[in-house]
């Protein structure tokens, strides 16, 4: 996941080289990028982190805002569908959060953790529009501010195996302080 992130932010921070400061809006295409994961499970009231955040190299102007907007197509083998999730954000490192070292991944409760979407709902092969960071929309620019940012999940229903996430058309929208 860090490669299609990074790609995502390179084009930001590309876009915002030749944009004045203030409160401009700027809407930045992102290229198309898929995440395969082995296997996806109920696991409401927690959020699963990877172990590692993704980084980014400092920014040279001040984001206030991102949001990001576009579709997902989710395909998997169904164990119980739908497979309904909520996607979360923090820029703090959840070891030093009381989040829990489950090997690969940090797991921590969703009462403490800062949502970027609303509930999303797949059965197998079904393609939705999705808003992520409307909910918390500085969340996102504090972690290309601060250089590193960790996103992860909630799955309130379902389980699958062999889950494919296919991003396509999305579009940042950035506001600058």
């Amino acid at each position: 996941m860090k490669r299609p992130v990074r790609t995502l932010l390179f084009g930001l921070l590309a876009a915002l080289a030749f944009t004045a400061c203030g409160d401009t809006a700027l809407n930045v295409p992102l290229a198309d990028f898929s995440i395969q994961v082995d296997a996806v499970g109920y696991t409401a009231g927690q959020v699963v982190y990877p172990k590692d955040p993704t980084t980014f190299n400092e920014t040279y102007v001040n984001v206030k805002t991102i949001t990001v907007s576009g579709n997902l197509k989710v395909t998997y083998d169904v164990v119980q569908a739908p497979l309904s999730m909520t996607f979360y954000a923090r820029t703090e490192n959840p070891g030093d959060a009381g989040c829990t070292d489950a090997g690969l991944a940090w797991v921590c409760s969703a009462s403490n953790e800062t949502a970027i979407s609303g509930s999303y709902s797949f059965n197998n092969g079904d393609e939705k529009a999705i808003d992520l960071g409307n909910e918390n929309p500085q969340i996102l620019a504090e972690g290309l501010n601060n250089g590193s940012i960790w996103i992860g999940a909630e799955v309130t229903n379902g389980i699958g195996t062999n889950v494919l996430f296919e991003f396509s058309n999305l579009v940042a929208h950035v506001t600058l302080f």
